[in-house]
């Protein structure tokens, strides 16, 4: 199943954030980076679509990066 998680950079300066598309949850969704500025309002960088596959394995080489889970997902959209 798509992820639905949100990862911060150590520097606390972008966002990711996994969505799934609604209209197809298992086996597609969207990745959407923002980057955070110091007044704490966040600016999209790109939307982009991705299979289920593709969103796992770059989950797991955020995670691997140093990219923390937090729970900014309800509030990035």
């Amino acid at each position: 199943m798509y992820p639905k998680v949100a990862l911060i950079n150590k520097e606390n300066k972008k966002l990711v954030v996994f969505e799934r598309d609604l209209n197809n949850p298992f086996n597609e969704g969207f990745i959407i980076y923002w980057e955070i500025s110091k007044s704490s309002h966040k600016h999209l960088i790109f939307k982009k679509r991705l299979t289920t596959i593709r969103a796992l394995n770059k989950f797991k080489k955020l995670l691997k990066e140093g990219w923390l889970k937090t729970n900014f997902s309800d509030q990035a959209a």
